[in-house]
């Protein structure tokens, strides 16, 4: 089945009016930040992609086979190419869609990932459905534009926003604004606490600016939370990030949507409790979060000295003790703790995407290397003539990422 451009009001996409200025914006219930003092130039060295960045690749034309079975076998391989699709103009064909996964094939976060780079780059789709195991992706012109996105279900809105995030910045003469319904808070996906603080710092060391608000919060099975971001124009630029520094201070909030706030009383103290046991001082809040369904989650951040805090989400579902949700979160701060490494084993794949399109060498150290890390790599080089080394540790289960 061929998916055509022209068709998000049956898909669930809206291309919103085309905006240049935050102002336009007003109409929203939700104030826009302000802009940046300075946006990158149109102009630029001879060799560069639409002027703003440089990117090596095979000719656009050669298909780019990809097997969804390899390495973690989950939706990353999918986003990662259709961003890179988009950028490079070289179409793919993916076979056996997530096949590593318990419900294999196109869900609906991805289908809505999918139509969503078809639109914004006039792309020609074949297999663009829910349960498809074969997608072939044939790119055009990019036509960077403000959209909202309703998912349809609490499939995750940060990956849908990971997927669009770099052809919008990368791409476009002016801000752009997503607005995107569904989760917010997923066990297998970034969340939006995590979204906030750690790859926003992460995108803005990168030179990549963004700004994000969640009026409303989504967990599964209702989903119906609400996602915004204003993308600025940016050329992203090396990092070197080898050392995190001394533990500053650990902070957190335990937070309830239409449920008991003793619910959130019970994750704080629990939390807290367990990292005075380790010697850690953590002050944690608790908070009331709008929302349509309801759900629990607490949120642990580690400020360090050096690099972009990291964040660690505890998400409830039902029949979990709010006790359980904490020691989630808490287990997975210490275990960073733990092992030495500038940055977090969930940002270590995600910021490899922005570093690979970067001028210059990039150098980090990572606490863990995990199959994602890994995947991101392999489909990386399908596209990209760009060299990427991930040196693991001679102790525990860290390592170093080289770019370029």
């Amino acid at each position: 089945m061929e998916w055509q451009p022209g068709t998000s009001g049956r898909t669930g996409i809206e291309p919103a009016a085309s905006t240049r200025r935050w102002v336009s914006h007003a109409r929203h219930d939700v104030p826009a930040p302000h802009r940046g003092a300075g946006r990158p130039s149109s102009g630029g060295p001879k060799g560069r992609a639409e002027g703003r960045f440089a990117v090596a690749s095979e000719p656009r034309s050669r298909l780019v086979t990809l097997d969804g079975s390899s390495g973690e076998g989950g939706g990353q391989i999918l986003r990662t190419a259709l961003t890179l699709s988009l950028l490079t103009g070289r179409p793919f064909r993916l076979v056996k869609v997530r096949a590593n996964r318990d419900r294999p094939a196109l869900r609906p976060q991805h289908l809505k990932a999918v139509e969503a780079a078809a639109l914004l780059g006039n792309a020609e789709v074949v297999g663009a459905s829910a349960g498809s195991r074969d997608l072939t992706f044939r790119p055009g012109a990019i036509e960077p534009r403000d959209l909202r996105i309703d998912i349809g279900t609490a499939g995750s809105t940060a990956l849908v926003l990971q997927t669009l995030h770099l052809p919008l910045a990368l791409r476009s003469e002016g801000p752009t604004r997503l607005t995107l319904t569904g989760g917010t808070f997923n066990e297998s996906a970034p969340s939006f606490p995590f979204l906030e603080t750690t790859w926003r710092a992460h995108l803005a060391a990168l030179g990549m600016p963004i700004a994000l608000t969640m009026p409303e919060a989504g967990y599964f099975p209702e989903g119906g939370g609400r996602l915004d971001a204003w993308i600025e124009p940016g050329t992203p630029r090396p990092l070197v990030l080898e050392a995190r520094g001394e533990l500053v201070k650990v902070r957190g909030v335990a937070e309830v949507t239409n449920l008991d706030r003793n619910i959130a009383l019970r994750m704080g103290r629990q939390a807290e409790s367990s990292l005075a046991a380790r010697g850690l001082d953590a002050e944690i809040l608790t908070n009331r979060t709008a929302g349509t369904g309801r759900g629990v989650s607490i949120t642990l951040v580690a400020e360090f000295a050096e690099g972009p805090p990291a964040t660690f989400v505890g998400v409830g579902k039902r029949g979990k003790p709010a006790e359980l949700v904490a020691d989630d979160a808490v287990a997975d701060l210490l275990d960073h703790l733990d092992n030495p490494g500038a940055v977090d084993l969930h940002s270590a794949d995600q910021i490899l995407l922005p570093l690979a399109l970067a001028e210059g060498r990039s150098v980090y150290t990572v606490t863990r290397i995990t199959e994602h890390l890994r995947t991101n790599v392999e489909t990386i080089g399908a596209f990209l003539d760009r060299p990427i080394r991930v040196e693991a540790s001679d102790e525990g289960p860290g390592g170093r990422v080289i770019v370029g």
